[in-house]
């Protein structure tokens, strides 16, 4: 029988033992998916979300038709401002819309708004209204390649607002509707 060579303890790598089957786990690739993003973290405020909302509503909102807007879920607490990302054809971030605590239904009890009557009567599926407090317009929209610019890209639900877009995008700026 011949010799088995064996590697001296500086060459021996470190293996790990497949519990089922008590052979070694594959190694490691170098492009292996446990390694950590090279991205660098985005910094949140909390007191601004980004919301997606269909074109039909955001001009509701504008015509102060609208005067809640309806989600499913609640925001924190801290949300004074929710930026209105319009989806569809307009694919932008188009107005800001000032907020306070949420209402629940039964709370609205002002039938002039669109949907609020079927929100207080819980014919909607949303359990949280957003008060329409004031509206401001950006002067020009922040479409996908823009917002990527802020580190923000189109939402598919509730995203909370990079500190960056808040302050490169001051609202004070913006041409305030109501």
């Amino acid at each position: 029988m011949p010799a088995i060579r064996t590697p001296s303890d500086t060459q021996k790598r470190a293996t790990r033992q497949l519990i089922l089957t008590g052979k070694p786990a594959p190694a490691a690739s170098s492009n292996s998916s446990t390694k950590k993003s090279k991205k660098p973290k985005i910094e949140r405020v909390y007191t601004d979300a980004i919301l997606p909302i269909k074109l039909e509503f955001t001009e509701l909102i504008v015509a102060r038709k609208k005067n809640h807007e309806y989600r499913a879920y609640k925001v924190r607490e801290t949300v004074q401002r929710i930026w209105l990302y319009t989806t569809g054809a307009t694919g932008a971030i188009t107005h800001v819309m000032l907020t306070s605590h949420p209402k629940t239904p039964g709370q609205v009890q002002d039938p002039s708004g669109v949907g609020n009557d079927d929100f207080d009567n819980g014919l909607k599926k949303s359990e949280f209204g957003y008060p329409v407090l004031g509206l401001y317009k950006l002067r020009e929209p922040l479409k996908a390649g823009k917002m990527r610019e802020y580190g923000v890209s189109p939402p598919q639900g509730l995203v909370y607002a990079p500190r960056v877009l808040v302050e490169g995008v001051p609202v004070e700026e913006m041409e305030r509707l109501f």
